[in-house]
């Protein structure tokens, strides 16, 4: 199974680890905490939106905050990512 997938406009999202995916776009990065719905069979993850405030890599002398349309913007990817492999992706 492929752990990453790129979107028409070259940015991506991967998966890290059981509680970590990368967001990529140009030169700006992101990790991004997820966690697993509750449940034993659950086949759903739930990120916070407050983990995506700030950018964790940026060229230098730009902005470290996220704008709220880049931000909606990297959670309807991360629910798209979700979506590709049949996983529910809970926003809170």
């Amino acid at each position: 199974m492929a752990t990453r997938k790129v979107f028409d406009d070259g940015s991506s999202v991967e998966w890290i680890d059981k509680e970590t995916i990368k967001y990529t776009e140009g030169d700006y990065s992101l990790l991004i905490w997820v966690d697993f719905e509750p449940g034993f069979f659950s086949n759903g993850r739930t990120i916070k939106s407050a983990s995506i405030e700030t950018w964790d890599t940026m060229p230098r002398g730009e902005s470290k905050l996220i704008d709220e349309n880049k931000k909606q913007d990297i959670i309807d990817k991360i629910q798209r990512y979700y979506k590709s492999f049949g996983k529910r992706c809970r926003i809170i």
